[in-house]
């Protein structure tokens, strides 16, 4: 569970995650974007059906030895492609004219497509815990990522399905790296500043299997002028699977979006 922290903490971008605060609309928004990443994850492992995974006894065996009967056999697998078919295009329709709709509705105005002074957006809009394609609450791209400060140590709760896979029943390896760059950005914080990634080594220890909680754990380890260090460690059912370290870069402006002016 995310913990407050003091409005004065840098790290707040990531870490707000007051509801009392939050208008019942965007309650709801949140509750829209679990259910379109659980229609991704269904969507991704509907079984197509013609890659022959069910067992040989199964499948009809009328017939056999007559191409009468292997004809019959045939158009028997034939149907039921059709109907698999236009069941799938039924369910397609059905999600364009959901997309159709939900496009319709009014947008996040975006500085950069419409002109529109990033200061004057909506508070929750700007924060990454809201935006973040990593624990973003509302983008439908971020896996089940939570994030909560422990002191100037930042903690996390990964959980990632199929849509997730690199390996056979592991986790791609891009998103054990992505969720290590968004929370030792935010242990960047414990700093009193914001830099951008500059470099980020991962060392993968063993393989981060799909369906457990993974836990990160990420801190800030010192500040050379402009360059901010941090460390970070993930875990599956308590056993080391990665490492990483990395360095972050303050713009020579001194300030980063959601950071504080050095």
């Amino acid at each position: 569970m995310t913990e407050a922290v003091s409005k004065g903490d840098v790290r707040r971008a990531w870490l707000d995650e007051d509801e009392a605060n939050l208008s019942a609309a965007r309650v709801a928004k949140h509750r829209l974007v679990e259910q379109v990443r659980r229609l991704v994850d269904a969507a991704f492992q509907v079984d197509c059906g013609d890659a022959g995974y069910e067992p040989a006894d199964s499948r009809s065996d009328s017939g056999a030895g007559s191409d009468a009967g292997s004809d019959a056999g045939s158009d028997a697998a034939d149907e039921a492609d059709t109907d698999r078919a236009a069941r799938f295009m039924a369910l397609a329709a059905e999600a364009e004219s959901l997309a159709d709709r939900i496009s319709a509705l009014p947008r996040i105005p975006r500085a950069e497509a419409d002109g529109v002074n990033a200061s004057l957006a909506r508070r929750h809009d700007t924060l990454l815990v809201e935006r973040s394609t990593i624990n973003g609450r509302g983008n439908p791209l971020a896996p089940p990522v939570r994030m909560w400060a422990d002191g100037d140590v930042i903690r996390g709760e990964a959980y990632f399905t199929a849509p997730h896979e690199g390996p056979a029943g592991r986790v791609h390896g891009a998103w054990v790296a992505a969720c290590f760059d968004e929370i030792l950005g935010c242990a960047q914080g414990a700093s009193g500043a914001f830099g951008y990634t500059g470099t980020l080594t991962i060392t993968l220890r063993r393989a981060t299997p799909l369906y457990t909680k993974i836990t990160y754990e990420a801190g800030f380890s010192h500040r050379e002028g402009r360059k901010i260090h941090g460390w970070g460690r993930c875990y599956a059912e308590g056993r080391l699977t990665a490492e990483a370290t990395g360095v972050f870069v303050i713009p020579a402006s001194g300030r980063i979006g959601h950071g504080t002016r050095q």
